[in-house]
């Protein structure tokens, strides 16, 4: 199963501690400019390559620069059995929450 969560709800999440795998698909030079905290870097176009390194027991959460690769992404993982949520709007709806 995936799902949409906004910005303010992973902000949420990650104040509470919930248990989330928090993977940015950005590329890596816009991930070293800024990223959320507690993020991985996995680039859109290595996530295949990549998909045994995240974790199943727990919620997957992707974003990217506005959305739509997250999202395809996340219902791409939910068909192979992953928890996956997609953060709506991307890095640039979480930016007004954080200081870079």
């Amino acid at each position: 199963m995936w799902y949409v969560i906004s910005a303010a709800q992973l902000e949420q999440y990650l104040e509470e501690g919930r248990w989330i795998y928090l993977v940015d698909l950005r590329d890596w030079d816009s991930f070293m400019r800024g990223h959320i905290p507690g993020a991985v870097n996995i680039p859109d176009e290595e996530l295949w390559n990549r998909v045994g390194e995240l974790p199943r027991d727990q919620l997957i959460v992707l974003y990217c620069y506005r959305g739509p690769r997250s999202m395809l992404a996340a219902r791409q993982l939910a068909r192979c059995g992953y928890q996956a949520a997609d953060v709506y709007g991307g890095i640039e709806a979480y930016r007004g929450r954080i200081e870079w």
